[in-house]
């Protein structure tokens, strides 16, 4: 009887993907996104108590080349279809549109529209933030040119005061209120001071 002859392939175990590991590429690839690892590797038939560390396992390029280099190969494919270009954008805000109109969903409607538009380039959110560096001299002088005697200035600068904190005779000298601390402190310290007099 004659002997096979070794695969030449250059791995050390040739080996063949089981069912749960075809299962499990196929959920993760199909349902990327949606389910977790672990929740694939439970789908895919593997305990519920291990999934965790089988799903680890799975997605190890350096425990499970193989099943890596098939979920890459699925995936380049897969976000081929999931990339957006402007036509397929516009197709999906389009679809929408039509079936919130059939449902009723006007307002929904609306704003399909004007994410169309957007996509279109007809809206466009405009936020300009101006500043300028003023020199000292430059701010004297609009200032000056706001004022153009000190006498305006001192009246306008009378007026701004009298408006914040009303007229010479409104303003109090008010003395701060003590904090609860404070007063603690004070009733503290004078207790101290009544027993060191009995």
């Amino acid at each position: 009887m004659k002997k096979k002859t070794p695969d030449n392939t250059g791995k050390k175990y040739v080996t063949k993907l089981t069912a749960k590991q075809l299962k499990f590429i196929d959920l993760y690839c199909s349902r990327y996104g949606e389910l977790s690892a672990t929740e694939c590797a439970i789908r895919a038939g593997y305990d519920r108590e291990s999934a965790h560390t089988r799903a680890n396992e799975l997605l190890d390029w350096r425990k499970s080349p193989d099943i890596v280099k098939i979920i890459d190969a699925r995936m380049v494919s897969n976000k081929e279809v999931w990339l957006i270009d402007k036509e397929k954008h516009l197709a999906n805000l389009t679809r929408i549109q039509n079936e919130a109109r059939a449902k009723g969903n006007y307002g929904v409607a609306g704003k399909m529209e004007e994410l169309k538009g957007k996509v279109q380039g007809f809206y466009v959110d405009r936020n300009m933030t101006i500043t300028k560096e003023v020199t000292h001299e430059e701010l004297n002088q609009k200032m000056k040119d706001m004022f153009p005697t000190p006498e305006e200035y001192d009246a306008i600068h009378d007026q701004m005061r009298k408006e914040l904190y009303g007229t010479t005779e409104d303003i109090k000298k008010v003395e701060p209120e003590p904090t609860e601390d404070e007063t603690e402190l004070e009733k503290f310290l004078e207790g101290k001071e009544r027993q060191r007099k009995q």
